[in-house]
């Protein structure tokens, strides 16, 4: 991918911060007990304090606003620019306009909408699995549509543009799915997602540039609980 004028852009997601979720989160493999200190400690040794964190999906645990502060302060600790977006374990991300004054100075959210950062325009929305219902679907879709558009409006030349989209964009088989096309067509440098967990569900996940864009599962347990390089 290429870089937001130098910046390093690293990305995670599916942190599932706040304690509730670590026994079931078990489940998946090893690495839960205590993966909150194995995240800060991989991500003080990788990402430095100029760099951009895409998160797209799944940060917290938390299911309102005043339950999720403490997540927020310990991810304002971590070095680099943070921008996230909602997964569907995060129940306090409502709307990004209620969201985004809760954040702290290096923490910016998208939520159906876009922004700049460090030389690099990020959009996002929740996004939506690929068998999900029409109506479901088609309303994230439309979310990704008025993203993109405002992402467009923003670029300026070669800068960067990355999309945050939880769910994978491609089946287990590599079949594209609806956002895939929408992606191309804007001319998007990469997205990121996360959701899956286990090992053969991620090992089965896009990867990689096809047709121009750039691929990258980033869900934490998948890449170790540490935040991998995207850019």
């Amino acid at each position: 991918m290429g870089e937001g004028r130098g910046v390093r852009i690293f990305g995670i997601s599916d942190l599932h911060l706040g304690g509730a979720e670590v026994e079931e989160r078990g489940k998946f493999g090893k690495g839960w007990g205590d993966h909150r200190a194995t995240i800060e400690e991989n991500w003080r040794r990788v990402v430095g304090a100029d760099d951009l964190v895409l998160m797209p999906g799944d940060l917290s645990s938390a299911r309102t606003h005043r339950e999720v502060q403490a997540d927020l302060a310990w991810l304002e600790r971590l070095p680099g620019c943070k921008v996230f977006s909602a997964g569907n374990h995060d129940r306090w991300f409502n709307r990004v306009e209620a969201i985004r004054p809760l954040l702290r100075r290096s923490q910016r959210a998208v939520g159906g909408d876009a922004i700049g950062c460090k030389g690099v325009v990020v959009c996002g929305t929740r996004g939506a699995e690929l068998d999900a219902g029409v109506g479901e679907r088609d309303k994230e879709l439309a979310a990704l549509d008025r993203a993109l558009e405002l992402a467009v409006g923003l670029r300026a030349g070669d800068m960067p543009l990355y999309v945050l989209w939880h769910y994978p964009p491609f089946d287990a088989h590599g079949e594209a799915g609806p956002v895939v096309g929408r992606l191309e067509a804007a001319g998007v440098t990469g997205c990121v997602y996360g959701h899956v967990h286990r090992l053969g569900d991620w090992s089965a996940m896009a990867q990689g540039v096809i047709r121009g864009v750039r691929y990258a599962c980033v869900a934490a347990d998948a890449v170790g609980f540490c935040p991998i390089r995207v850019g």
